[in-house]
């Protein structure tokens, strides 16, 4: 067991002796923690004493240090804080952002379907189209953030 919770941790960037840092980190006393995890603080004081981590509470410390986001390799490096996505590169993303970047992306690919089918003439009245949409987005995000 103890393999298994020395693996998780090192997939992850960590080593076992990081994890009393975790909690530290992301709980104010023994308390806090022992009633996230559904223990007593005594339990919580065993596991900082004795090393003795249950493989749950590791991932779930893992869990809430990479910011409610999967462990995996591939989401190495986003962060979420409050309701805003950080990139690994930095750039923050609300929820509005994700939503407009799939508005955009399902149009691009509709307009293109569109855009086989009819004539030269028609496309250019969905260009049109498309750029008042995307001025009433703006217009939309300009006062939701004003």
């Amino acid at each position: 067991m103890k393999n298994k919770i020395k693996e998780e941790l090192f997939n992850n960037g960590l080593y076992i002796n990081q994890v009393n840092d975790l909690l530290l980190w992301h709980f104010d006393g023994r308390d806090e923690a022992a009633a996230f995890f559904g223990v007593t603080p005594q339990t919580v004081k065993n596991w900082q004493t004795k090393g003795n981590w249950p493989l749950s509470v590791i991932r779930l410390l893992l869990v809430m240090h990479r910011g409610y986001l999967p462990t995996s390799r591939s989401w190495r490096g986003f962060k979420i804080r409050g309701d805003v996505l950080y990139t690994p590169g930095g750039r923050e993303l609300s929820a509005y952002d994700l939503m407009e970047l799939d508005i955009k992306m399902s149009l691009e690919t509709a307009s293109n379907v569109v855009q086989f089918r009819r004539k030269k003439k028609r496309r250019f009245k969905l260009k049109q189209q498309e750029i008042k949409r995307t001025l009433k987005n703006k217009a939309r995000r300009n006062e939701l953030y004003s």
